[in-house]
């Protein structure tokens, strides 16, 4: 089987995984479409398993195809580490994939990106947005090569590594916090609330929080952008449960308001990295320039 198999091959299922699908895959490597399907009708032969399933609209991996996955991405990373190793530059290089919530990289990746990448010049920086379990997920099946998620993961194979710590706050508009300055927690018994959706980790401590305060809402409200969640809440729509800093501006300019909650939270973000994979030099450069920008933060 080995002696079938080349570098390129891996380095098509990869972008395939990672795009689920076979003409942006093409594209991102500038391969025609057929070539990318030779590719994976290669490794498929080889291995004896189907490893996508063709879907009306891109593709999924099968099982087998799941299990691949890390046996590809540490072939690639072998490739790229020999590839440093052999190099004259002392300068790391190479793409580093990172997930991280969009709330996290709105609020606290734009300063670090800019005195980073230019620091770095010949690393490439791939930031895939996305929820905490669809972070863990990257990570875990190697699609990512670093996690910043706001828990530890519940995963033996990964490793979390604290950042920053921030609360987390209920925020209205400031006519829905007049009414609750009046009223109590009666006035927000028929506002909608508005978060990432169940899946996210805020809409879960944020139901926790309404339910403390004996509050049910009218109806939830989902959003992909925190920009849309605080210009809805700031418009009276809603309230939402978000970290301070993705709200400090908006409160400081009298845009939002923070609510009393009986039970204050805190959540702790960090890194998450894979315990069996060996990072090249541009994620190792990656990761500890991460740590010092945020414990000097």
């Amino acid at each position: 089987m080995l002696e079938s198999w080349e570098g390129r091959f891996f380095l098509t299922f990869a972008a395939v995984l990672e795009e689920s699908s076979f003409s942006r895959a093409a594209d991102r490597l500038g391969y025609v479409q057929s070539t990318v399907t030779a590719h994976i009708r290669h490794l498929e032969d080889s291995t004896g398993k189907k490893l996508f399933h063709r879907l009306p609209r891109g593709v999924e991996p099968t099982e087998a195809g799941l299990r691949l996955a890390p046996y590809a991405y540490q072939f690639i990373r072998l490739g790229q580490s020999l590839e440093e190793a052999m190099a004259d530059s002392e300068s790391p290089s190479g793409i580093v994939r990172i997930g991280a919530l969009e709330s996290f990289a709105v609020s606290h990746l734009p300063r670090f990106l800019t005195s980073f990448l230019k620091q770095f010049t010949r690393i490439k920086l791939h930031i895939a947005p996305g929820l905490h379990k669809e972070i863990t997920s990257l990570v875990a099946t190697h699609r990512a090569d670093l996690g910043i998620v706001p828990k530890p993961p519940e995963r033996d194979n990964l490793l979390f590594t604290p950042l920053l710590k921030e609360k987390l706050l209920l925020v209205c508009s400031p006519l829905l916090k007049e009414q609750f300055e009046r009223e109590g927690s009666k006035a927000l018994q028929h506002s909608s609330f508005i978060s990432f959706g169940e899946q996210c980790i805020y809409h879960t401590y944020g139901c926790e929080q309404l339910m403390n305060m004996k509050v049910e809402p009218s109806e939830q409200l989902t959003f992909s952008s925190t920009e849309l969640i605080k210009q809805t809440v700031s418009c009276g729509m809603g309230i939402s449960f978000l970290p301070a800093s993705n709200v400090v501006q908006e409160i400081s300019a009298g845009m939002l308001q923070s609510l009393p909650i009986s039970h204050p939270l805190s959540i702790t973000h960090g890194i998450i990295t894979h315990k069996s994979r060996e990072p090249n030099a541009a994620s190792k450069t990656t990761l500890h320039q991460l740590k010092r920008y945020f414990v000097n933060k």
